[in-house]
């Protein structure tokens, strides 16, 4: 009972800001009040990945500290709100992962979850569209973890695929590609894995080349539909009509995710050390390289008018603009160990109720990497990297028990889900 009373202040008070060393969420202040009484050194002896993950996110806070002092010599209010954010991703990892002990606690996070984004989640949208992506997905993603995780725990997996797919075609008529595109690709995952389907090389490779021509198809539908305004939104619509040409989609996610080749031209100037913690873009050379991904013109005066920070909207990127290379490797090995415990569970936990969310944690995991803000290695992927590690030992330890007992041979059988909970 205590730990469903911490899980529900941790998501519900998440939504929360507190003016302190910038701005904090009013969990992380839980979280900090309660470091002392979940750090546990045995968990590193326990739990190797673990340890690697904190050790990593340990490193990455002393390039930044490095930098910031030494190099770039940042103001005391930047380092400060920079520090604060990688020590509250150790923290927050710290105490999810003691607290998401096991599936119920996990299914009760993914509740709350849903709920906190209802009252939270920000309503200020300026256009239908905008609204279904920042408000509403939020909402409907969690929806569907949660229906995901009861349909599979009762052996419904084709539900599951139904589900899967009508939400992320919704998704992709509403304007929000990506999380189609996540949905989309997990329910083929969990298709393979359920199937009876064993996956050799000559499989995979015949596979990825249909993939490749269906997804080419139904990307070209998807761009005749937003020309003809049948899909899609008026953001979409903007984007299409500015590409060169509209049915290639490398120059769709060059256009929508131009913040990754400005980030790339600030490593370029800084690529040993970074350009330090909240570091301003002062003369806005990395801004209007980004506006020109973006085949948009420059309003000077409004430009100027505000502060503008480095773009990247990647974590690995962000990182390595902050806190040189030495960040981004810290980075890209968190980023490694989460899809090798991600992998492992796509592959051998499909019998599993909680298997459809860790299946969809770990293609977001992917996308969250490449192409969000830095800001999502504190917010959102300690929740993932506790998921995935207690689901990634729990299941080791049943392989483990079950070794113990029975002669298993090198195949792997693909099984249809037993309802384990």
């Amino acid at each position: 009972m205590f730990n469903r009373l911490k899980i529900a202040m941790y998501t519900l008070l998440s939504g929360v800001n507190v003016a302190l060393v910038g701005q904090l969420k009013l969990n992380e202040i839980m979280v900090l009040l309660s470091a002392p009484f979940v750090f546990d050194t045995r968990d590193f002896k326990a739990y190797p990945l673990f340890r690697k993950i904190i050790v990593a996110l340990v490193a990455l806070f002393v390039f930044q500290a490095i930098t910031d002092l030494f190099v770039v010599k940042s103001s005391s209010e930047n380092f400060m709100r920079g520090w604060a954010a990688i020590i509250m991703s150790i923290l927050s990892f710290l105490f999810l992962f003691k607290t998401l002990k096991d599936d119920e606690a996990i299914f009760f996070f993914l509740c709350m979850t849903l709920i906190k984004n209802i009252i939270w989640t920000d309503e200020n949208a300026d256009t239908d569209m905008s609204y279904f992506k920042f408000k509403m997905v939020p909402i409907l993603s969690y929806g569907v973890y949660i229906l995901s995780f009861l349909l599979y725990r009762n052996g419904q997996w084709k539900a599951v695929l139904a589900l899967l797919l009508c939400y992320s075609l919704l998704c992709f008529a509403r304007d929000s590609r990506s999380t189609g595109m996540v949905f989309f690709l997990g329910a083929i995952i969990i298709y393979c894995f359920n199937s009876g389907m064993y996956l050799t090389r000559d499989r995979l490779l015949v596979f990825g080349l249909a993939g490749a021509i269906l997804f080419q198809f139904a990307y070209v539908s998807y761009v005749n539909g937003v020309m003809n305004h049948e899909i899609g939104g008026e953001h979409a619509s903007e984007q299409i009509d500015r590409l060169d040409n509209p049915y290639n989609p490398l120059e769709l996610l060059m256009t929508g995710r131009g913040e990754t080749f400005a980030a790339l031209a600030a490593i370029g100037d800084a690529p040993l050390f970074g350009h330090g913690s909240w570091a301003k873009d002062d003369n806005l050379k990395y801004y209007r390289i980004l506006l020109l991904y973006q085949n948009e013109e420059m309003n000077e005066q409004l430009a100027t008018s505000t502060d503008h920070l480095i773009p990247s909207h990647s974590i690995l990127l962000g990182a390595w603009v902050n806190a040189g290379v030495g960040g981004f490797v810290a980075v890209l090995l968190v980023f490694i160990l989460l899809l090798r415990m991600g992998f492992y569970l796509i592959r051998h936990a499909a019998d599993t109720a909680l298997y459809p969310v860790l299946v969809l944690m770990t293609i977001g995991v992917i996308w969250t990497f490449l192409f969000s803000p830095i800001q999502q290695l504190r917010f959102n992927i300690p929740a993932i990297g506790a998921i995935l590690l207690r689901a990634y030992y729990e299941f080791a330890e049943e392989e483990n028990e079950v070794g113990d007992t029975e002669h298993i041979n090198g195949s792997i059988a693909f099984i249809s889900p037993e309802g384990k909970i």
